[in-house]
C-alpha cells in the first residue's frame, strides 16, 4: 500500500481509504484525531500523544455506548 514515489499526504490519503473500507466510524475517529499528532511542536510530543489517546478512547467509548 505505501508508494515511496508518493508523498505522505498521498500516503495518508490510500491508507484512509482502506481504512475506511475496513470500519468506517474507528476511521473517522482516527484521521479526525489525527492532527493532534502531526501538529505536535518540539518536545510536546508526549503530551501530544496523551491528548490524542484520550479523544480516541472518549470517541471509541461513546461509539460503543451508541451500540
Amino acid at each position: 500500500m505505501f508508494d515511496s514515489a508518493k508523498t505522505l499526504a498521498d500516503n495518508l490519503k490510500a491508507f484512509q481509504a482502506e481504512c475506511e473500507k475496513l470500519d468506517p466510524e474507528c476511521s473517522k475517529i482516527f484521521f479526525e484525531n489525527l492532527a493532534t499528532l502531526q501538529l505536535a511542536e518540539p518536545g510536546q510530543e508526549r503530551a501530544a500523544r496523551a491528548q490524542f489517546n484520550a479523544h480516541v478512547k472518549a470517541a471509541l467509548e461513546a461509539l460503543a455506548a451508541e451500540a
